[in-house]
């Protein structure tokens, strides 16, 4: 595995906003993390207050909880990566709108 600090450095040299999308998508990460952490425990714990009235075992709780958290975390990582990747194309020169690309034909985004 490379150092993170050599690549960066190294890919600095040909994308000047490297480093920031690196640092975005690390951030988007763990906050795809923490949301499944917080999804988890606060289902599972407010499963398990409601036991009484839940038709379903420990397991079914410990099951449920993991479906919810998981897709509350697809949900904030998509959402976290998709601004990021939009940020690095906005930092790009080649991808903006007003820009022409090199063989001199307008970009458009799609």
């Amino acid at each position: 595995m490379e150092n993170i600090n050599e690549l960066r450095k190294r890919q600095s040299e040909i994308h000047p906003g490297f480093g920031s999308y690196l640092e975005c998508m690390t951030r988007a990460l763990f906050t795809g993390l923490a949301a499944f952490t917080l999804a988890f425990s606060g289902s599972f714990i407010g499963q398990s207050l409601l036991k009484k009235n839940l038709p379903y075992g420990r397991n079914g709780h410990i099951l449920a909880s993991s479906i919810l958290a998981a897709i509350v975390s697809y949900q904030v990582t998509t959402q976290r990566t998709k601004s990021c990747q939009a940020a690095w194309m906005a930092a790009e020169d080649k991808h903006t709108y007003f820009k022409e690309d090199p063989e001199g034909e307008e970009t458009s985004s799609s």
